[in-house]
């Protein structure tokens, strides 16, 4: 009885305790929903009595609340509020933004001011692009010899008996013995007795062949590589020559040794290769969408690992005129001097060139202009008409050789900063500033952009010569666009007001697309290391863990050397290749970043590289990533990065604005198998 009393006792205890938990953890709840919003209830009471005093006075359009520009549809009435969202600080908004018409926003001087909106006229120059390319050092084939036997005979000694040795236009290379020599030789000698003998006596006839017979024997040993001393010294002499030398045609290093000494040659067959490293080309790649931005002439700056902080330069003297099919690339050759001899063939170098562009983006090169080029050798450029110094061919004036542009004949094009665009999908908006208004007035305006060339684009509509554009500050404008219900770059009809944190539309989701390569299981799978330590990157930066981004970097470069590309051929290892090189770029520089700002910087790169590979390739596994979106990283020309969970993890900000972006795009694991990753 006294146990079954106990039971109950237990039970009834256990019971109430959950309730009284229940009851505790509820009441937390409340108490934490009621502390939370207390102070911003306080805060707009406080501000709607002192909401008169907030206006800067002499201005008509009066701050009565503030907004933040990544989520407007937050509003508070305490300037020194932060966003309770991101944490940003807010912005001014102008109870006169209905104003301007329908397309334009009207602002007061103090919002501009707070908002930090800058603005830049739009101006006709001839802007420079980039355009970096990848390559390797080879021999200038103009610069090459192959010595050969030009007669069967034994190698009887070998003067140059190994690769790599120096050798100077004439010095001798090897000895060798023919019997074939020895006869011409006596053939000469007998030729030279009979037209002595001939021209005491004897009929024309006779004597004309006779000296006929001697001059077929002096060029035979001339063809075979005797010099007229030589053939001179074997028609006085009563002894033979039993070894002929064979001397270098070329100043230069012995890059191969094709016979040993003590073996027998046949005509024709190799003995050694001579190359003159004085000049080199260098073989580079470049895609279909780079030939645009490339002329014959055009100055090319390249470096090598082997001597870095060096710059080398050259001209660019052949484009080739068929595309590998294999690589979808076309090689483009530039010749470089190489004096000191330091490129040696074979090297890697990266290559810059610098195209400047003109109206309809056509190509601008005139730094070449009232020059003289040799036409075989286009590296060789004088100020004056001469001959080459190579091949002695006639100079030729650079324009007639189509060098140079005539600046006469084109116009500069309409160029904004990149930074004034803000571009989604097809469609790119800009914000015009009005003039003669009383207030600033921006109007947005949809332009035709063509290439980007560095740090501006090319309008080929939609503006004119100079309108001022908003450059910096021009997401802030469009969210209070958004606010005010008028068209914006993310609403081109207008309607109501932003409701969320919106910035983009979201494109498809990358996963499964029709743009995904196909490409072996076995690619895909040495994938997985590289996708793994590029989120470890992510997630470094995202903590502002500045040697953990270093370490994930160094891994990351580590699962380059293991991707294994049999059986990937093509389109889809021509664009690998790409993605390859952009990710290995600056790969030595990564343990000696200053600071985490440095990082950042690299890890947009290395973002936009992973990005492309997640959408021609995909991944395999069973994890989704997802592709997200900053519109202010980097002075408000937004960046984007992908990351393995769907609440954002900003890289660019970390803390400071860990939330701040939207998630633009996912991409699902590739084929239905499930393989961990």
């Amino acid at each position: 009885m006294t146990g079954r009393f106990a039971s109950v006792l237990s039970s009834l205890w256990r019971s109430t305790a959950s309730a009284i938990v229940l009851v505790l953890i509820i009441a937390a709840l409340a108490i934490g929903v009621w502390i939370g919003r207390g102070p911003i209830r306080a805060s707009q009471r406080a501000d709607a009595v002192t909401a008169a005093t907030q206006a800067p006075s002499g201005d008509s359009g009066a701050v009565q609340e503030y907004t933040c520009s990544m989520h407007p549809q937050v509003r508070l009435r305490d300037p020194k509020a932060k966003c309770p969202i991101c944490f940003m600080d807010l912005i001014p908004v102008s109870n006169d933004g209905g104003e301007g018409g329908e397309r334009a926003l009207v602002m007061s001087t103090a919002a501009v001011r707070l908002a930090g909106v800058q603005t830049t006229p739009v101006v006709r120059r001839y802007p420079t692009a980039e355009i970096r390319l990848v390559g390797r050092v080879d021999f200038d084939e103009t610069r090459l010899a192959t010595i050969s036997a030009w007669f069967p005979g034994r190698i009887e000694r070998l003067l140059v008996n190994y690769t790599g040795v120096a050798v100077q236009q004439g010095e001798g290379l090897a000895e060798l013995y023919s019997p074939e020599l020895l006869a011409a030789q006596e053939e000469l000698r007998q030729s030279a007795r009979a037209v002595s003998s001939i021209s005491r006596g004897g009929s024309d006839l006779v004597r004309d062949a006779t000296r006929g017979t001697l001059a077929a024997a002096r060029d035979k040993l001339r063809l075979w590589g005797l010099t007229e001393e030589q053939i001179l010294a074997i028609e006085r002499a009563e002894t033979l020559m039993e070894r002929l030398t064979i001397h270098s045609p070329i100043s230069g290093v012995v890059v191969r040794r094709a016979a040993v000494q003590g073996q027998y040659v046949q005509t024709g067959e190799e003995i050694y290769a001579v190359a003159d490293l004085g000049e080199v080309w260098v073989r580079l790649d470049a895609f279909e969408s780079q030939l645009p931005w490339l002329r014959y002439g055009q100055e090319v700056r390249f470096t090598s690992d082997a001597f870095p902080g060096e710059t080398f330069t050259g001209r660019i003297a052949f484009i080739d005129p068929v595309l590998a099919a294999e690589t979808r690339t076309i090689r483009v050759r530039v010749n470089a001097p190489n004096p000191a001899g330091r490129l040696k063939p074979g090297m890697f170098v990266r290559a810059v060139v610098r195209a400047r562009v003109a109206d309809g983006g056509s190509v601008i090169n005139d730094e070449l202009a009232g020059r003289w080029i040799s036409p075989m050798h286009p590296e060789v450029v004088k100020d004056g008409p001469g001959i080459c110094d190579i091949c002695g061919m006639d100079l030729v004036p650079a324009e007639q050789l189509g060098y140079v542009t005539d600046l006469s004949s084109v116009e500069a094009p309409l160029v904004i900063p990149a930074s004034a665009t803000l571009i989604t999908g097809r469609r790119a908006v800009v914000y015009v500033r009005l003039p003669d208004q009383e207030r600033p007035t921006f109007e947005g305006r949809e332009i035709v952009l063509g290439p980007r060339t560095g740090d501006w684009y090319i309008v080929l509509g939609g503006l004119a010569e100079g309108e001022e554009v908003v450059t910096h500050g021009a997401f802030k404008v469009d969210s209070a666009m958004q606010i005010a219900a008028k068209p914006s770059m993310m609403d081109p009809t207008g309607g109501s007001g932003a409701t969320g944190h919106q910035h983009g539309a979201a494109p498809p989701a990358g996963g499964g697309t029709p743009r995904q390569q196909p490409v072996p299981e076995d690619f895909l799978f040495s994938l997985k290391p590289v996708y793994s330590a590029y989120f470890e990157a992510q997630e470094a930066l995202a903590a502002d863990d500045l040697a953990g981004f270093r370490s994930a970097v160094a891994d990351l470069h580590g699962a380059l050397g293991r991707i294994r590309t049999a059986g990937v051929v093509g389109e889809p290892l021509g664009l690998w290749r790409r993605i390859d090189g952009r990710l290995r770029t600056d790969a030595e520089h990564v343990a000696h970043l200053a600071d985490i700002v440095a990082a950042r910087k690299l890890f947009e790169a290395y973002s936009k590289a992973i990005i492309e590979a997640a959408d021609r390739f995909g991944h395999l596994g069973h994890l989704t990533y997802y592709r997200a979106f900053c519109p202010m990283a980097f002075n408000d020309q937004g960046a984007e990065w992908l990351q393995r969970q769907e609440q954002i993890v900003n890289p660019y900000f970390g803390a400071s604005m860990l939330r701040c972006g939207e998630v633009r795009g996912r991409f699902e694991p590739r084929g239905h198998r499930e393989i961990s990753p």
